[in-house]
């Protein structure tokens, strides 16, 4: 079943299975340039995007920026994306999820952002950064992947579908 046609709850069951499986054996700066070249050229390659606009981010939760870049439709790739970026990343780093999977359990719990605190441009509980867990040795995240530019289930599914690609060609 498509993801967009799931409840809010299913939703999360989803994500959360999501962010258990997309782990990495490792996160290197080469992985986050060769993750964030596969969202350019995932992002770039979709016919149904030829007219959008895309910001990526991959970024450290103490401050090193990994790999950045604005990609497609100069009128769509914003400075405000990049407020959305920052915003999404703040959701993440509280809550250690997804800001896909805080939305929809908000969304599930009929609360909105501004009902838990969330306030933009503070905080976006909206698709798009991931949180980059090492396999079996992290509690929290060690870093976030975001891209900004797209609805926020497909700015989700673009990197769920780009890490799904690149994790298991990672090795052990």
């Amino acid at each position: 079943m498509s993801p967009n046609k799931l409840s809010d709850a299913e939703l999360t069951t989803l994500i959360l299975e999501q962010e258990k499986t997309l782990q990495f054996p490792r996160f290197t700066f080469d992985d986050a340039f060769t993750i964030g070249s596969a969202l350019r050229a995932n992002f770039l390659k979709n016919p149904a995007w030829e007219n959008r606009g895309l910001v990526i981010s991959i970024s450290t939760f103490t401050g090193h920026t990994l790999f950045v870049t604005a990609v497609g439709n100069d009128a769509e790739a914003v400075a405000n994306n990049w407020l959305w970026v920052e915003a999404k990343k703040r959701v993440v780093a509280r809550f250690n999820h997804s800001s896909f999977y805080v939305g929809r359990k908000l969304a599930a719990e009929g609360k909105t952002p501004e009902d838990a605190g969330l306030h933009f441009p503070e905080f976006a509980p909206h698709g798009g950064a991931f949180p980059v867990y090492i396999k079996g040795s992290t509690v929290a995240p060690v870093a976030v992947i975001i891209v900004s530019g797209l609805p926020q289930e497909e700015d989700h599914q673009l990197v769920v579908d780009t890490l799904t690609d690149i994790i298991p060609k990672m090795g052990a």
